[in-house]
């Protein structure tokens, strides 16, 4: 029986010829469409395109295409039932390494249970395929040793038996007594491999699982029960008072649970999504023992350009400062400077969202002021740097003493200036609210009390709703009527980071996207319409197939064709990779289409020469990852790299290292269009910003850009 794809391969091979009708079938696979209606409630376009009749003439030149490897790994991965074990031994003739490849992409070794493994095992032991068979032996020993590490995180966790409050207590105990340093990267306590260095935001990352996933309290909290608590957990730490090698072996135990979920997810993260997403790390047994064998790849720099873009958007805050009316009303009692600057950061914060993803109103299931939204938080973050923070090193630095008795002084003098400096922080809702309602500008005492209890709720944990969203994108917990805070967390957050993955990806399916992707098109004709040139935007061919063209810039020998791209912030391998393989291959599939367009129709359309005409074409993304790579040939650059050189700001961070008085925010522009291009396709912005972030860090090597 004909599948859907056999018809259609057969209508292409009269029309282009069996090559071209290969090419064409894989990329309407991949590209064209999700499930064809001839297939809904039968079975996934997948398994009907590889169990069509024309899989059986492929060639390994055929199947080792990238595009095919992907195709075969989504079979594997979705199949409904299981997999046909005749098409995967015909493909391990052709190809043994491209299907070897596939299941890697498939990203089942992260599934154990997955019931492709039924089929592969089976066909691992009736055939003699090597390197196959090795394969799973490796994914095997992978898949076991990542089932003892996470038993014994659960073991170690129903032994336990935290409370979510006490979790709080301890990671605020562990963050002063280990994570107060000045670098990203450190060791901590019991970690696994003693070889390894581990990121501060991984240690932040487990913290907020392992508070979420403790117990949660049976009783409505009430501030008896809260007592009770720290009394229990918190207070024989800071006084000594009935502090019993009990308490003092639960709170070494938390140690141990955060180096066993540390261990668990850069396993997941270096080991499992690294052996599936990344070719250039391969994996085998030795001995029993694995054995990591990594191909040299060009670094990404990723930490580097992220922090030259961060202070860029500080740069421009800073610069528009005293132009913001916000600015006037800054109460200038002694914290005027950090007052300043969380406005500065507010600012950055609201033109990066605005320039590069189009966001001007902060619009979820309510509206808020997009202003107090973020001002009211950075202002509380400039509050525990200053309060806890630096308070803490100042009295430790000082004294050299234990870190409990250091915490001990410091909420002592909180208390005696009326504030608490407890390892953590907490108040009612009511309380908090009422408090924190001076930092919004606008409106009477009631209406800023309110707005302020609105903003808790939008940056606030519920621990009680089972919320799974990581710390980064919330500065609160909430529990009942109590808001919880964690000071050297919400000291250390991204709020740029933030920000974005809220309105990105916790939020991604706002009604107002849609309007949001229009601006960023329309800001971005802007920019380009500043250069001699014609300017095509959000431009809709007559013709179909093709879609609408982002932006089309003609000069006199040069087209520009950009496909824009918007995404959030990527925390994972798994995240990268499956942008990668899902977003960014179908953007460059939809380039190729429309730039074809653009030199055989377009073009000719405005009486122009094609063949005058050096047309270029690229990927526009508002993630740094793939930075200047060419995806399927074309080249992947970052929205905020092209917006710093349309604005004529790509010397913003040596003028900023220099302290250069004249900061003009309108900066200077290439000289023509042309000028731009060869900026970019010459990567010379990140050439020339790139050394001296290096030099930063070789003068310090602990100093980091942060916003």
């Amino acid at each position: 029986m004909k599948t859907y794809f056999d018809t259609k391969f057969e209508a292409l091979v009269i029309d282009f010829g069996y090559e071209e009708a290969l090419a064409k079938i894989i990329d309407i696979l991949l590209f064209q469409s999700s499930t064809p209606s001839t297939l809904k409630n039968k079975v996934n376009k997948f398994t009907d395109f590889w169990s069509s009749d024309f899989i059986v003439t492929l060639s390994q030149g055929h199947l080792s295409n990238e595009n095919f490897v992907f195709a075969l790994g989504q079979y594997i991965r979705l199949s409904h039932s299981s997999i046909d074990a005749c098409i995967l031994e015909n493909l391990l003739k052709i190809d043994e390494e491209s299907v070897i490849n596939a299941v890697r992409l498939s990203g089942i070794i992260a599934q154990s249970e997955h019931n492709s493994w039924v089929i592969l095992k089976k066909i691992a032991d009736q055939f003699n395929f090597l390197k196959f068979n090795n394969l799973l032996r490796t994914v095997e020993y992978i898949q076991l040793q990542y089932q003892e590490r996470l038993s014994a995180y659960k073991n170690l966790k129903n032994q336990l038996q935290l409370d979510q409050i006490t979790a709080m207590v301890f990671s605020s105990f562990y963050a002063y007594e280990y994570l107060m340093s000045d670098t990203d990267y450190l060791k901590i306590p019991y970690q696994m491999d003693t070889n390894d260095i581990v990121h501060i935001q991984d240690v932040w990352a487990v913290f907020h699982e392992v508070i979420t996933s403790s117990n949660i309290e049976k009783n409505q909290l009430t501030e008896k029960r809260l007592t009770q608590v720290l009394k229990a957990k918190m207070s024989p730490f800071l006084f000594g008072e009935n502090l019993n090698y009990s308490l003092i072996n639960q709170y070494d135990d938390f140690k141990r649970l955060v180096a066993y979920k540390i261990e668990i997810n850069l396993y997941q993260d270096q080991v499992i999504s690294a052996y599936c997403y990344q070719f250039s790390t391969d994996y085998y047994l030795n001995n029993g023992q694995l054995v990591l064998e990594s191909k040299p790849r060009d670094l990404d720099l990723f930490q580097e350009k992220f922090g030259i873009l961060s202070a860029y958007w500080q740069w421009r805050g800073i610069n528009n400062l005293t132009e913001n009316p916000y600015f006037e009303r800054l109460d200038r009692g002694e914290n005027i400077e950090s007052n300043a600057m969380a406005l500065a950061k507010t600012q950055g914060i609201v033109l990066q969202l605005y320039e590069i993803y189009g966001i001007e109103k902060a619009v979820f299931e309510q509206d808020y002021d997009l202003y107090s939204l973020i001002f009211t938080m950075l202002l509380s973050q400039a509050h525990y740097v200053h309060d806890f923070v630096l308070a803490f090193k100042k009295i430790r630095d000082s004294n050299d003493q234990h870190v409990f008795t250091t915490l001990t002084k410091l909420m002592i003098d909180g208390l005696l200036i009326g504030q608490n400096r407890m390892p953590i922080t907490f108040s009612t809702h009511k309380e908090k609210a009422i408090k924190m309602s001076d930092w919004i500008i606008e409106g009477g005492k009631n209406k800023r009390v309110r707005e302020m209890s609105r903003i808790l709720d939008f940056w606030s944990i519920d621990l009680r709703g089972g919320s799974d969203t990581s710390y980064v994108e919330n500065s609160f917990y909430k529990i009942d009527d109590y808001i919880f805070a964690l000071p050297w967390m919400s000291a250390q957050k991204n709020f740029n980071t933030a920000t974005i993955n809220t309105f990105r990806k916790l939020y991604k399916n706002r009604a107002g996207l849609k309007f949001e992707t229009d601006l960023m098109e329309q800001n971005l004709a802007g920019l380009l319409a500043k250069y001699k040139g014609e300017v095509y935007s959000q431009y809709e061919p007559l013709e179909s197939g093709v879609g609408e063209i982002d932006a089309v810039v003609v000069t006199d020998n040069k087209v520009l064709v950009i496909e824009l791209k918007s995404t959030y912030v990527k925390s994972s391998v798994k995240e990268i990779y499956e942008y990668r393989n899902f977003i960014l291959k179908k953007a460059a599939y939809q380039l190729s289409r429309k730039s074809s367009y653009v030199r055989d129709i377009f073009l000719p359309s405005l009486g122009l020469d094609s063949s005058k005409f050096s047309i270029h074409s690229w990927i526009v993304d508002t993630t740094l990852e793939f930075d200047h790579e060419y995806i399927d040939g074309f080249l992947k650059i970052s929205f905020e790299e092209l917006v710093i050189i349309l604005k004529g700001h790509k010397q913003y961070f040596s003028d900023m290292l220099k302290n250069n008085d004249d900061k003009s925010a309108s900066g200077t522009l290439e000289e023509s269009l042309d000028a731009v291009i060869e900026t970019i396709e010459g990567n010379k912005f990140w050439l020339d910003n790139l050394p001296l972030m290096s030099s930063i860090q070789e003068l310090n090597p602990a100093s980091t850009l942060k916003v």
